[in-house]
């Protein structure tokens, strides 16, 4: 048991470092409006303040070592990815495929419509829900990925090609409306997040918008806002506002729960839960009828919460603790370099998208900002998947196109991610 003051510092300290990095992307990039924002509006609340909030309420039970440990790791991947990102390159990376800007309307409207018919099965067998499409969330958690993950991730494609078509505002808020009105029938609260912060990235990276830090404050404060009708359009937060905020800290259960393991001893898995997530995750339960439930950081529930496991209700999640189950003390050098490949990665493709401009560069920095275009449960990193949507909507938008273009890139110069000037429509808020 540690005191509270104990545990303020430590959390500020981590916060502070954090914020920092935060700063350090955001001069990069000249906008405090950037790549680490989406993390940061869902990680900020999970682990900073919910955390704050349930510490002085409820207490916590968490050794020094690891309440010191967790959020030391939270701070090293924000820092590590900072510094990644905002190093300069030399060159730009080319990409396989020829492209095209000619057909992005009709691949929207072709992806809006298989997102519909993916999704109208799910919708068929529960019409009682209808209404009340979080039923429809918590009864789909098993055996319904291909109908439930697809059609999200075609949803986000026809909102992130409609954007960079020429079509009129109308024809845009039409795709908008409907992608919408199928992200909020999933029942997740974070997939209607995703699409806000979408449309947020889409302002800065595409439309070359600057948000100064005042500005940026005002829009923080209206996604926090957007978020609590979101969990209060999708869970019961009781009947008086303690209720509701005790019902809400139960999402500081990802620095609770790694806590705990650690405190716990748990045996070293050496790498196993990660393997077993980035493996088995991927194979759809329609090939493999006999698919575990308890793989990956599965297992971690299996073993502290099996009740939440047997009523497949939504276990909790263990954070960095899966890591650290995986790799003991190691598991802050291993997060440190993962963060910094993301950086980098973050970097290469935010420089490709101000050369280029095309959607395919947009989705890899959506994904790479932790948006979540393929919102899967207990899989490890897609970026394999997400190349690969990258690539196919390279190719699939030269279908018809009267233009075509192949990269030859020879820029040597020292190429960093800020925004370029530019006589678009952008400007400085």
């Amino acid at each position: 048991m540690i005191s509270a003051l104990f545990a303020d510092t430590v959390l500020v300290a981590s916060l502070i470092v954090s914020l920092v990095a935060y700063v350090q992307v955001s001069k990069r990039d000249g906008s405090y409006l950037n790549v680490m924002t989406p993390a940061f509006v869902i990680g900020i609340p999970a682990y900073y303040l919910l955390p704050l909030f349930f510490t002085h309420v409820f207490g916590t039970k968490a050794s020094p070592y690891a309440y010191v440990y967790v959020y030391a790791t939270l701070a090293v991947q924000n820092v590590a990815f900072a510094y990644a990102y905002t190093r300069p390159t030399r060159r730009l990376i080319r990409l396989p495929f020829r492209y095209s800007y000619g057909n992005f309307d009709q691949l929207s409207f072709a992806f809006l419509g298989l997102s519909v018919l993916m999704y109208a099965p799910v919708l068929l067998q529960f019409p009682e829900y209808l209404l009340d499409p979080r039923q429809i969330y918590t009864h789909t958690r098993t055996g319904f990925g291909v109908n439930f993950y697809i059609s999200s991730t075609l949803a986000y494609l026809a909102v992130i090609l409609i954007q960079f078509s020429g079509r009129s505002r109308w024809v845009k808020g039409f795709v908008i409306l409907v992608a919408a009105a199928v992200l909020s029938l999933h029942g997740s609260k974070g997939q209607m997040l995703s699409l806000v912060l979408l449309f947020a990235l889409f302002e800065v990276y595409v439309g070359r918008r600057k948000l100064r830090l005042l500005p940026s404050l005002f829009a923080g404060v209206g996604l926090s806002f957007f978020l609590f009708l979101l969990f209060a359009a999708t869970m019961a937060l009781g009947d008086s506002p303690a209720e509701a905020l005790e019902a809400i800290s139960q999402y500081s259960d990802y620095t609770q729960n790694a806590m705990l393991l650690i405190d716990s001893h748990f045996p070293l898995q050496y790498g196993r839960l990660t393997m077993e997530a980035q493996i088995i995750g991927r194979i759809p339960r329609l090939l493999m009828p006999n698919k575990p439930r308890n793989f990956g950081g599965l297992y971690l529930d299996d073993v502290f919460y099996p009740e939440a496991m047997d009523a497949d209700a939504g276990p909790p999640d263990f954070g960095v603790g899966v890591q650290y189950a995986d790799f003991g003390a190691l598991a802050i050098v291993y997060l440190a370099v993962f963060a910094m490949l993301r950086g980098w990665l973050a970097r290469v493709f935010v420089s490709r998208l101000s050369y280029s401009r095309h959607p395919s560069d947009f989705v890899l920095v959506a994904f790479l900002a932790e948006i979540s275009l393929f919102p899967v449960g207990a899989v490890g990193w897609l970026l394999p998947e997400a190349l690969t949507v990258a690539f196919f909507l390279r190719f699939v938008s030269c279908f018809g196109a009267g233009k075509v273009y192949r990269e030859r890139i020879r820029t040597k110069l020292p190429f960093v991610p800020s925004l370029p000037q530019s006589t678009d429509t952008a400007g400085t808020v």
